[in-house]
């Protein structure tokens, strides 16, 4: 194959950069985010182009128009993270070859992947560089449009996490009696060490989903409750379990908290081995520490896909009462073409009188 020529045209030139003044960009997040309803944070990363928070936004991204464009086709120094207090999380970007605007575009929450991000994908739009005019189009086209989509996929995403985090179990159910002897002590420590990390790693990543739209699902299944026909029995199972997963939401969501500055301080530190060591060995710590809230996970979402059939049958039933009554009404008297003269009702017939008396003549 001929050497291709050092002098000629790229095939593939290098994305174009963006001329953009220094700090243009953060000042008008930080405006933005403080016009948006709600609390948000404003976290611009400087020399975004290839950084890991650009991996971890393409990653997320949930858009295929404008917003996948500018970030494959051109360099950005800067992009923002908004994140809402209602757990949205936005990213601002400049808009290619529109100097005074920008992009604003939505990343997908844990679990949405697949069909689930390609369906509903709640794409970005393109604001002025005015903040209080960006804030009312964020506010009007983009949040009701990215927080429907979440909505829709909530119940998918839940069950596909609550299959992962139970076959993450059942593999170590299947292999954790042959690393053991008859008494339960490990026969190999360290072979019987690593196959649990294993099993934490694999079980937090959809424990992940779970802290994220565990509480949205637990005070919706929770307020949807009472309006099921249950049995008192079933009622009072359900309870129990929703209870029980709260705990586990909060547990979760105290572990990750707790262990996410440690996780960042390990990134900060030298580049080398030894930091990626350390850094996988803090979140080995982190995964065990969580395996019992993953566990009551495992065990009790099956609450949440069991109220939501409830609730889909209720509704089916529903609409079919509807559709029976529809189909009797279809006997009534159709109404009268325009012009027309509507008939007049007859006279209802008397009931007869009663029989007359007999009349004997001369009498």
């Amino acid at each position: 194959m001929p050497a291709s020529d050092p002098n000629g045209r790229l095939l593939h030139p290098a994305p174009a950069r963006h001329d953009r003044a220094p700090g243009r960009l953060r000042a008008f997040s930080d405006a933005l985010a403080r016009r948006l309803p709600g609390s948000w944070n404003a976290a611009t990363k400087d020399h975004f182009a290839y950084s890991p928070a650009y991996a971890y936004v393409m990653d997320r991204l949930w858009d295929h128009g404008h917003a996948e464009w500018g970030l494959q086709d051109y360099v950005d120094d800067e992009a923002t993270l908004l994140d809402g207090s209602g757990k949205e999380l936005l990213v601002v970007l400049p808009r290619p070859h529109h100097r005074a605007q920008f992009l604003v575009a939505a990343l997908a929450p844990p679990g949405i992947d697949g069909v689930l991000r390609t369906d509903n994908a709640p794409h970005g739009i393109a604001v002025s560089g005015d903040p209080v005019r960006a804030a009312a189009d964020v506010e009007r086209r983009l949040l009701p449009r990215y927080r429907h989509a979440v909505e829709a996929v909530r119940t998918p995403a839940l069950r596909e996490a609550h299959r992962l985090a139970q076959k993450a179990l059942d593999d170590w159910d299947a292999v954790s009696d042959s690393l053991c002897d008859q008494q339960g002590i490990p026969l190999d420590e360290d072979a019987y060490g690593v196959r649990q990390t294993q099993r934490d790693a694999e079980a937090w990543q959809p424990f992940e989903t779970f802290l994220f739209h565990g509480s949205a699902a637990i005070d919706h299944a929770t307020a949807a409750l009472p309006a099921l026909s249950l049995p008192a029995s079933t009622v009072d199972r359900w309870t129990y379990q929703l209870r029980s997963l709260n705990d586990a939401l909060a547990k979760g969501t105290r572990i990750r908290d707790n262990w996410e500055p440690r996780l960042v301080a390990k990134l900060d530190q030298p580049t080398g081995p030894d930091r990626w060591t350390a850094f996988n060995d803090t979140l080995d710590e982190r995964n065990a520490e969580g395996w019992h809230a993953m566990t009551l996970f495992i065990d009790h979402a099956p609450v949440l896909h069991a109220i939501a059939d409830a609730e889909r049958e209720r509704a089916e039933f529903a609409a079919a009462r509807v559709a029976a009554a529809q189909a009797r009404s279809t006997t009534a008297v159709p109404a009268p073409r325009p012009g027309s003269r509507l008939p007049m009702p007859e006279a209802p017939t008397p009931p007869p009188g009663p029989p007359a008396r007999s009349h004997t003549p001369g009498r």
